[in-house]
């Protein structure tokens, strides 16, 4: 992190750190390849905070190593060290890939990877924000991209038409993140409802020996961060590409699925029984819609989540999204329904100090108060009557907070919120909201 401030009102007092640094951005993407191992060129130091937040969020991800360069290597170069920590995973990890980022310190000693025996190679030494990093990397895939189709030139032209006949109707989900709570469970609600329309699915990234299929989608879909690979494809291949929001709630994954629809063919009977699966789960909360009605919910993450979100709760719940905090935007812009967007702290902070109608309206009514609170429950229902979705940073303007958006590692939970899991997604919120009538 590259530091933070403290801000102050008359209600609270909170700290959020500042935008991480292009490392963390490029080693979020790098450790999701499942058949790679992500070396962190750099002191203990760069390799500790990215992979301390990794394993928190999904300890499954725990593939990652450091070349721990020390202060003699400020003088001597580390690529020594880099050599023999590669020679070490080779040797141990048998048909595994290697992944190489470079920290601060050995871009400023200025470190030659040309030589380096690995699959791909990335600067991450500059100052960027974390959106900078995953856009690098994911661009850095290009290379390999362009390498795996020249090879599949060269196999057997029958082998050649099978490959192509099997893919014709593919789609590239670009930039999903994975290391966030339910990231697993709403990918797979992603593919599921895909693959139920008769679309398959690749995944970038997820295995590197597919980045080789990549070239024959049909589609490339970039959830906000990846969207100069899918420009470069777009050029190279002919692959048009949409930056898409992750498409919570029912209307969400209608949209999501009839902009594919619009570059892939699609079974409309199977999508028509996929989506009588949502609904019939929908029909459960029906008798509670109007305890959502004007109900003042307030969101703070990463541009496409946010974007997502705050469609799904003003159009389908009905409640009142009163500000919208981006913490991290790609260079791609969104449609937020929000009364109002900041990038700021200190005016999300302030905006959060500000007493709502509804608020005001439970005071009057006194349904807001219980006998024998706790001290801290009295401080955080001074701070206001809202729901709060963000990161675990949030939570320190509410515990409560339902946390969505990266870093997430203070919440465990393992039910998707995307597809068949919107129910999920509305009983926490109606968890919060009730909890203000009692």
């Amino acid at each position: 992190m590259k530091g933070g401030e403290n801000m102050s009102n008359e209600r609270s007092n909170v700290w959020i750190p500042a935008s991480p640094a292009c490392l963390l951005g490029a080693y979020r993407m790098a450790v999701a390849f499942k058949d790679c191992v992500t070396v962190i060129h750099g002191p203990v130091g760069c390799h500790f905070g990215p992979n301390f937040i990794e394993i928190a969020s999904n300890n499954t991800l725990f593939n990652a190593y450091s070349s721990a360069i020390r202060d003699r290597s400020v003088i001597y170069g580390g690529i020594q060290n880099l050599k023999r920590t590669i020679n070490t995973i080779r040797k141990y990890y048998k048909g595994k890939k290697v992944i190489v980022l470079s920290a601060h310190v050995p871009s400023i000693i200025g470190d030659d990877l040309s030589g380096i025996d690995a699959d791909i190679c990335i600067d991450c030494g500059s100052f960027e924000p974390m959106w900078y990093g995953m856009e690098k990397f994911l661009e850095g895939l290009w290379e390999l991209i362009e390498k795996k189709g020249e090879a599949e030139k060269e196999g057997a032209r029958e082998e050649g038409k099978r490959e192509q006949t099997k893919r014709k109707n593919l789609v590239n989900l670009i930039g999903f993140q994975r290391d966030v709570v339910c990231a697993e469970e709403d990918l797979a609600e992603l593919k599921y409802i895909l693959r139920a329309c008769g679309i398959d699915v690749n995944v970038i990234p997820e295995e590197m020996r597919r980045l080789g299929g990549a070239k024959h989608a049909n589609l490339n879909v970039v959830f906000g961060y990846g969207v100069r690979l899918a420009e470069k494809m777009r050029r190279e291949y002919g692959i048009p590409y949409i930056v898409a929001e992750y498409p919570y709630g029912y209307e969400g994954i209608r949209r999501f699925v009839a902009k594919i629809g619009e570059y892939c063919e699609i079974s409309e009977r199977a999508l028509e029984k996929v989506f009588d699966e949502i609904m019939q789960k929908l029909r459960h909360y029906r008798n509670y819609l109007h305890l959502f009605y004007e109900l003042p919910v307030f969101i703070a993450g990463d541009l496409p989540r946010v974007s997502g979100m705050s469609k799904f709760l003003a159009d389908e719940l009905g409640v009142d999204v009163e500000c919208s905090y981006i913490k991290c935007k790609s260079i791609a812009n969104y449609d937020v329904e929000s009364a109002e967007l900041v990038y700021d702290n200190n005016a999300f902070a302030q905006k959060l100090s500000i007493e709502t109608e509804f608020e005001s309206s439970a005071k009057t009514m006194e349904i807001s108060r219980r006998e024998n609170n706790s001290p801290e429950l009295d401080l955080e229902r001074e701070r206001g009557c809202f729901v709060l979705f963000g990161t675990d940073e949030e939570r320190k303007i509410l515990r409560d907070t339902i946390v969505f958006a990266f870093p997430s590692f203070t919440r465990f939970s393992f039910v998707p919120y995307l597809g068949r899991g919107v129910l999920n997604l509305i009983a926490d919120i109606y968890e919060r909201a009730v909890k203000w009538l009692y």
